[in-house]
């Protein structure tokens, strides 16, 4: 048998902090001894000199970390261990070898059921904030390329960042979650605090409500850890950028308290868009008895950056519409740099407090309170369209490159929301079966406030190829319009373990959703109200060990009401105009296969069918006038994904995906040419491939690398237009030591290392318009974390 290697790393999740060990035997678990060392010994022990305490009879030598409020060095190894004497009595405990990235996540929020990840039947995907720092994650936009189901949907520099999942793009409001909470997602997101980004792939209507079909994100904040601790991290990058991140947890009493803050210099390789962002949040975990525990989470966020606009198809036949991509990709070019152009403001807060009581036969009651508010200052010089072709250029840009540019303004923009869910879990026995219920109530009230007027003004005629500098126009002519929502929803879930094999899940939510908008001045109000239910099914079976396969199905909806769109003259675009349209309803299908390969290896496979249907425009025969209507338009997307995620072995770690999409319309009343034809901006193909190594001749030392590649979208719905196959290779490198009382991080990453330039994304967007986004050159981050 061979000795164990000395190893000072291990997951401050999975194993009391600072003690650590690789197995001697390829074994998943394996028992240590330790002792209980008063402090002063424990600071005797530090001499470089010193002999440790030794291991129990029998067991192989191990080396020994101390925990890590101070974080000591190792304690010899080897030899030294048996010549030590023997000071204090043993405490056995069970430690696990995961030293970082842990790609291996047993469960998630976020399915809304309590069952392992290996078990439910139900696509879920969890990106950890080790593996987010492993891969040097700044924005949740990188970390998309982490699953081949999530894609870009307009996500820009010093924009929030939006994300697409099976195809669809996520709304705002109703899609996004935090600690299992509705959030809006209206904000950029700060990742120095959270522990994992929850992605739920498919319909989530048992879950949110009233949603976009496509996935359900869930953000999920870092608790106190069980031992105290500092870190310290510092990261730079070839631009001039700079962050400084500080993360701590600490213990006064039974309380726990975990702080994380961080202030960053953001320097963009687009010309003239730098900016800044500060941040800060406290986590707090009180149990105020052994049957009841109080926590609660506050964040603040503010972020100031010059946003950077897309650009557009060209219109090179003349028609009116840009049918044909640049045969340049300028990837520094900002529209927005204007001597008069103002930065992208947010200032967010967000606030969350719940209380946890354990009942009697196992069951347990949570209360939860949450609330957000946003403030934020959008201005930019935004290219929109084309003047100077002989026909007007709208979506695109004109042959030469022109486009029309309009100084855009709209400040003192607040969003609110405030949210509560009270629920009851637990496990009954009837019918000869286990069955665990969950049951709840929850509401939330979202505000949204606009400044009177905004501005939105043409200022001339600017150039891809040759910018010009133009007037600034900031006239407040444009009435902003202003909403509320609300809603109150009532939610069960049943998970039934009828025998060894067969597990059924089975869900209802039901919605009574309120929505009201209007003008500053109060007209063109819209009002109106309706209640929806969203049932969920599942079925489980585990043939053999380790294996499941599933099938599921389920219901998404969506609400929508005629717009008040104006035209020259005043006159309603629509004769329907405010009417509130009958819900429209998604549906999936999805069956899916699960293989536990390894311990700490998941295998799975899904395949599914999502049907949406959309509002749209139609012209009734006769008449001179088009009504919005519902389901003038579905989407189908049918799909194969394959994931993998966990070790591979003592040394490797993995997480691979692949996603095949074929997202066409089935109806298009309002535009016929439309049937049949692929949905833009969603790949046909992709793939992504991050691995870890550590390196065995050099403990503490890994390399990792991530591959992702995207194939097949279309930039026009006619496939007169369509993206060149993207692909990205990043690469780093990360060496861990422990120096006096401190842990060592150095890491370097370089973000797209061959410096490929590519077309990124093509979203159009609710107005109608289609925009290029180019791709970020190579990006070479260094950091230093220290730990003590």
């Amino acid at each position: 048998m061979r000795e164990c290697q000395p190893l000072c790393m291990c997951a401050a999740r999975t194993c009391p902090r600072g003690l650590t060990a690789r197995p001697c035997r390829r074994t998943k678990e394996f028992s240590m001894a330790f002792h209980s060392i008063p402090s002063a010994a424990v600071a005797d022990f530090a001499g470089a000199g010193q002999a440790a305490p030794p291991v129990s009879p029998g067991r192989p030598p191990l080396p020994l970390c101390y925990p890590a409020a101070a974080l000591l060095a190792c304690l010899g190894a080897g030899p030294a261990w048996a010549q030590a004497a023997a000071v204090a009595q043993f405490e056995e405990v069970n430690v696990t070898d995961k030293a970082a990235p842990v790609l291996d996540a047993d469960s998630a929020a976020v399915g809304g059921f309590a069952a392992p990840l290996a078990e439910v039947p139900q696509s879920i995907s969890v990106l950890g904030a080790d593996l987010l720092s492993a891969t040097a994650t700044q924005s949740v936009s990188q970390a998309l390329r982490l699953d081949a189901a999530l894609s870009d949907s307009y996500n820009t520099t010093g924009y929030p960042d939006s994300i697409s999942v099976r195809g669809f793009t996520l709304q705002a409001l109703g899609n996004y979650q935090r600690n299992g909470m509705g959030i809006q997602g209206f904000a950029p997101q700060a990742l120095e605090n959270k522990q994992d980004i929850e992605v739920l792939k498919g319909v989530a209507g048992l879950q949110a409500g009233v949603a976009a079909p496509g996935g359900l994100v869930n953000y999920v904040t870092k608790r106190p850890a069980a031992h105290d601790f500092n870190a310290l991290a510092l990261q730079a990058d070839q631009r001039g950028g700079s962050k400084l991140h500080w993360d701590a947890s600490r213990h006064w009493g039974t309380v726990g308290l975990r702080v994380n803050a961080a202030a960053e210099q953001l320097h963009s390789h687009f010309k003239d868009a730098d900016g800044q962002r500060r941040f800060i949040s406290l986590a707090v975990d009180a149990p105020l008895t052994p049957d009841t525990r109080l926590s609660a989470d506050f964040e603040y966020h503010r972020k100031s950056q010059p946003s950077v606009p897309a650009l557009g198809l060209l219109d090179l036949d003349g028609d009116g519409r840009g049918e044909s991509l640049p045969s340049v990709i300028p990837v520094r070019l900002n529209l927005n740099s204007q001597p008069w152009s103002l930065p992208y403001q947010t200032w967010s807060q967000q606030a969350e407090v719940r209380l946890e009581q354990r009942l009697a036969g196992g069951w347990q009651a949570r209360l939860g309170l949450n609330h957000s508010r946003t403030r934020f200052n959008d201005r930019v010089a935004f290219p929109d369209g084309c003047s100077g072709a002989a026909t007007y250029v709208y979506p695109g840009l004109c042959a030469d490159g022109g486009v029309d540019i309009y100084d855009f303004r709209d400040d003192g923009v607040r969003r609110a929301l405030s949210g509560w869910q009270a629920e009851f879990e637990g496990e009954t026995h009837w019918a000869g079966a286990a069955h665990r219920l969950r049951l709840g109530v929850s509401g939330y009230q979202s505000r949204e406030r606009h400044a009177d007027f905004q501005a939105y003004n043409w200022v001339g005629t600017s150039n891809i190829h040759a910018p010009v500098e133009l007037p600034a126009d900031g006239t407040l002519t444009v009435r902003n319009t202003n909403s509320d929502q609300h809603a109150t929803e009532a939610f069960a879930s049943v998970q039934s373990r009828w025998n060894a094999v067969w597990t059924s899940y089975a869900g209802l939510r039901v919605t009574r959703l309120s929505r009201s908008s209007a003008q500053s001045d109060g007209s063109d109000a819209v009002d109106y109200r309706q209640t929806v239910t969203t049932p969920w099914l599942g079925l489980s079976a585990q043939p053999a060990a380790g294996w499941t396969v599933y099938a599921s199905w389920g219901q998404g909806v969506e609400l929508d009401a005629a717009p008040r769109t104006l035209q020259a003259g005043g006159r309603l675009l629509y004769r329907n105009a405010g009417q509130v349209l009958p819900a429209l309803r998604s549906r999936q299908t999805e069956l899916g296969l699960k293989w536990q390969a390894r311990p700490r290896l998941l295998l799975s496979a899904a395949v599914f069918q999502i049907e949406r249907p959309t509002a749209g425009e139609r012209t009734l025969p006769g008449d001179n006038q088009p009504s919005y209507v519902a389901g003038a338009r579905k989407a189908r997307h049918r799909g194969l994904e394959l994931n993998a995620a966990g070790q591979l072995g003592t040394q490797w770690s993995l997480q691979a995906s692949a996603a095949w999409l074929d997202a066409r319309y089935t109806r298009a009343a309002d535009e016929p040419d439309l049937q049949g034809q692929r949905v833009t901006n969603v790949p046909r193909f992709a793939a992504s491939v991050f691995a870890d190594y550590k390196v065995a001749a050099a403990p503490g030392l890994s390399l990792n690398a991530l591959a992702w590649l995207q194939d097949g979208k279309r930039a026009t719905a006619d496939g007169r237009a369509v993206l060149p196959r993207a692909w990205q290779l990043d690469a780093g490198l990360r060496y861990e030591h422990v120096m006096g009382r401190q842990l060592w991080q150095w890491s370097l990453q370089a973000e797209n290392l061959t410096d490929r330039v590519y077309w990124r994304e093509v979203p159009t967007t609710a107005w109608g318009g289609t925009y290029l986004f180019p791709s970020a050159p190579r990006t070479v981050r260094a950091s230093l974390r220290v730990e003590w």
